[in-house]
């Protein structure tokens, strides 16, 4: 019936890997766009500054466009979990403690 606060730091610990996840994955994926456009127009270019400022560019509107449904999901995903925690944080303010409900009893006692 309850939990004990070790089971729910382990849901809290799971929720937040895999918020985590998408969200790593979604950086890693534009890290390679980024690395493979810059080596790519270094390869045609040549290693020079304008080659490095055009792989970025290039790369920024290759994942604005390619990686959109990534982006999204990480965004849902980080938003739910800040919803989620914002919920949990009304209920346990609601929820009176036990130190709380311990010490309201040994006021009427007396």
């Amino acid at each position: 019936m309850f939990r004990t606060q070790s089971e729910n730091g382990a849901a809290g610990r799971s929720l937040h890997l895999r918020i985590m996840r998408s969200f790593l994955l979604y950086n890693v994926a534009r890290l390679g766009l980024l690395v493979g456009c810059v080596l790519v127009i270094w390869t045609i270019w040549g290693r020079s500054l304008w080659g490095a400022v055009a792989g970025i560019v290039i790369s920024a509107l290759l994942s604005f466009v390619i990686l959109a449904p990534l982006r999204e999901k990480s965004a849902e995903e980080l938003i739910g979990g800040v919803e989620r925690r914002r919920e949990e944080k009304k209920k346990a303010a609601k929820k009176p403690r036990r130190d709380e409900a311990d010490e309201d009893r040994t006021i009427d006692d007396a």
